[in-house]
C-alpha cells in the first residue's frame, strides 16, 4: 500500500500540524516537503525514461544482430550439430529476451515501444518470428494488443481507429 496513507502516517500528519488547523510554519513546512518529495519523483522519472530506452537499444540489438542474427556463424562451417545447437539456444533466448524487453517497457509505461517491437518481430528481414512457438506468439500478440490499448493505438498499432464506413468504403 505504497499509495495510500496509514493511520499511522495520518496520525503523524496530524500532530504534526500538517491538517487545516497547523500554524503557518508548519502549512510551509508541509508544502516545502511536497515540493522536494514531486521534485524527487520527477527526477526518478527521468532517469527511468535514460535507463529504459538504454535497455530497449542494447535489448534490441541482441534481437536484430547484424549479419543475419545473433548465434548464427558468419561463414557456415559445415558443422551440422553446431549449427543445431545455435539454433536451439535462438530458440530459447529470442523469445525469453523479446519478453523481458516487453516487460521492462510495459512497466515503465512505454507501450508505444511494445507495438513497435511487434514490427520487428514480424519483420521478413529478420524472421524473429519463426523463432517462438504458436504459444509464445500468442502470448507476445496479447501483451502487444494490451499495450496498443493503453497507448490510444488500434490492435495494428495505428494511432488513429479507422472508422466503420471508412472500412466500407475502401473495401
Amino acid at each position: 500500500r505504497p499509495h495510500s496513507m496509514t493511520k499511522k502516517a495520518v496520525v503523524s500528519t496530524q500532530s504534526t500540524g500538517g491538517g487545516e488547523g497547523g500554524t503557518f510554519s508548519e502549512q510551509v513546512a508541509v508544502e516545502e516537503k511536497k515540493k522536494s518529495h514531486e521534485l524527487a519523483m520527477q527526477r526518478w522519472e527521468q532517469h527511468l525514461i535514460v535507463q529504459t530506452q538504454l535497455t530497449r537499444d542494447k535489448m534490441l540489438n541482441v534481437l536484430l544482430f547484424i549479419d543475419g542474427g545473433w548465434m548464427i556463424d558468419e561463414v557456415d562451417t559445415g558443422d551440422v550439430e553446431r549449427r543445431e545447437q545455435l539454433e536451439s539456444l535462438r530458440r530459447v533466448c529470442i523469445p525469453s529476451t523479446t519478453f523481458l524487453l516487453v516487460n521492462v517497457l510495459t512497466e515503465s509505461g512505454q507501450d508505444a515501444a511494445v507495438v513497435e517491437l511487434a514490427d520487428y518481430l514480424a519483420s521478413e528481414q529478420y524472421q524473429l518470428y519463426t523463432l517462438f512457438t504458436k504459444e509464445e506468439l500468442r502470448r507476445f500478440l496479447v501483451r502487444v494488443y494490451e499495450s496498443s490499448i493503453r497507448c490510444g493505438c488500434d490492435p495494428l498499432g495505428f494511432n488513429e481507429p479507422v472508422a466503420e464506413e471508412q472500412l466500407a468504403e475502401d473495401n
